[in-house]
């Protein structure tokens, strides 16, 4: 007889626990600060039964956007320890969708194993009329259990969409449909029969998984986004740099170009030992690291976001590596 999988799901809050004022509150209900009570998420979704031994590990339960450097560390030792007592054969983190996409990136970065570990949350509270969560629960879950979901890094489900950690993004304020995975596209679906399809592997990333595991994340370095505008001066780039920053990720213009007043700042603060990366404030497409930034001994996010091109470049900084190896991590398949 087979062994069923053993899956922990590892609670850090978001939408998905959180209880509006009625079930038409679909938009206010952060602001009650109502929650489910700990444990009430999983005992209502019994079904999740049926599909492997499910455990709860809680963790501290946070609006995604108020997720510190000492959070993360934490959940992600939490997760490496899971895996790595061989307590769990994948793991399933729930989480507010504001930031979950940083935090996949993250984990995905930072933990070195090749049982899926699968984020999900909700974009309609516990309250609501037709709320996605448990739903969305449960397919994190059937990914999860699934045998082919392994090595491949971070995944994350909502939507029945199957995501991966590199390209996923939030792309909408309140529908259900609101992640999406841009150009790369879906790595596959969990269809209404419970089956999991998986119709291709994530190429890039896939390199970079687990490559920071030994890496400190409550002692990375500061990095800051600029995003770019019309009339945008070098005020917030001085700052940065003012503040400590090690790093700037410039979310420029279209495939990357701040304003003139704001290459200049950059450049003081290239000249004073900052990294700079340049990336777009464009929703998709590659920034190429075009001679100018060659020049300037500037970095190319390639296709990441900004928030996403932050992360890696705290990291790349904390790991000590220099200008053409940060380059290759943003290239990195």
């Amino acid at each position: 007889m087979l062994s069923r999988p053993r899956i922990a799901v590892v609670t850090t809050g978001g939408t998905i626990d959180s209880l509006g004022a009625d079930r038409l509150d679909l938009a206010a209900y952060l602001e009650a600060g109502h929650r489910l009570e700990p444990g009430e998420l999983l005992a209502g979704i019994p079904e999740l039964a049926r599909i492997a031994d499910v455990i709860e590990r809680p963790f501290r339960r946070l609006r995604a956007h108020a997720m510190s450097d000492a959070d993360l560390a934490d959940l992600r030792d939490a997760v490496t320890s899971l895996v790595d007592a061989n307590e769990a054969d994948g793991v399933v983190i729930t989480h507010g969708t504001n930031t979950l996409e940083e935090t996949a990136w993250l984990l995905h970065l930072a933990v070195a194993t090749d049982r899926p570990v699968v984020l999900t949350g909700a974009m309609r509270p516990a309250s609501a009329l037709s709320g996605d969560g448990p739903l969305n629960l449960v397919n994190a879950v059937r990914v999860a259990a699934a045998g082919d979901a392994r090595g491949l890094g971070v995944l994350v489900v909502l939507a029945d969409t199957i995501l991966g950690a590199r390209d996923v993004t939030k792309a909408n304020t309140l529908r259900t449909t609101a992640f999406t995975s841009g150009a790369a596209g879906p790595l596959g679906w969990v269809d209404a029969d419970g089956r999991v399809v998986l119709a291709h592997r994530p190429a890039r990333g896939s390199t970079l998984r687990g490559r920071f595991a030994g890496v400190d994340l409550q002692a990375l370095p500061r990095v800051d986004v600029v995003v770019s505008h019309q009339g945008a001066d070098g005020v917030l780039i001085d700052a940065a740099v003012a503040a400590g920053a090690r790093g700037i990720v410039s979310a420029g213009t279209g495939a990357g170009y701040p304003t003139p007043v704001e290459v200049d700042a950059l450049a003081r603060a290239s000249a004073a030992g900052v990294t700079v990366c340049q990336a777009s404030r464009v929703g998709a497409g590659r920034v190429p690291r075009v001679p100018s930034l060659v020049t300037r001994g500037w970095l190319a996010s390639d296709d990441l976001q900004p928030w996403k091109a932050r992360t890696l470049l705290r990291l790349g900084l904390a790991a000590g590596l220099a200008e053409a190896d940060l380059q290759a991590l943003f290239e990195a398949g």
